[in-house]
């Protein structure tokens, strides 16, 4: 008796939990249906709209082992170092000033997690980003003080499609 009564208590608070998130519509109601939006990276886009060299991109591992990309940001060249393992595109405070990304000295706050402990930074959003031909919008970033160089991160990596390593050549395929 105790068991069904534990387990009828579970069904109604679990229902009580639930309900609120259910979408109840009046029978007869019109259900319009959206166009589902196509990837621009999808193989059924456009050619326009994958842009028109969207092959593989292909970095060479320079001198310290490490993968630098020059990159159009809205229309001027930033030079990233290749992150895999940064989860936002993060922008040295010299290079958000010449693209016109001044964040509020108040928008600093501590928000990432560094070898050397907690380090502040302030959101930003880069409207556009084109690598090897493929164009990004509204792609995730932050400004990150005294950072030497910008990093290129998983906000637009995992956009772009697959990173691979082959060799001494980092390649990002779409």
């Amino acid at each position: 008796m105790n068991r069904f009564v534990v387990i009828a208590g579970l069904v109604l608070a679990s229902s009580a939990l639930l309900a609120p998130r259910l979408k109840v519509e009046p029978e007869g109601a019109a259900h319009v249906a959206r166009p589902a939006k196509a990837s621009p990276w999808s193989k059924d886009a456009p050619a326009s709209a994958r842009g028109a060299d969207a092959g593989p991109v292909e970095i060479a591992r320079d001198g310290q082992g490490q993968f630098h990309l020059e990159v159009d940001v809205g229309g001027e060249p930033v030079r990233f170092l290749v992150d895999t393992g940064a989860d936002v595109v993060a922008l040295t405070e010299d290079d958000a000033e010449r693209l016109g990304l001044r964040p509020d000295p108040s928008a600093y706050r501590p928000m990432l997690q560094t070898a050397s402990g907690t380090g502040m930074a302030a959101p930003v959003e880069i409207d556009r980003l084109t690598i090897g031909g493929r164009e990004l919008s509204s792609v995730e970033a932050v400004v990150v003080p005294d950072l030497p160089v910008s990093l290129l991160g998983q906000s637009a990596l995992r956009r772009l499609g697959s990173v691979t390593l082959q060799g001494d050549r980092l390649i990002i395929t779409g």
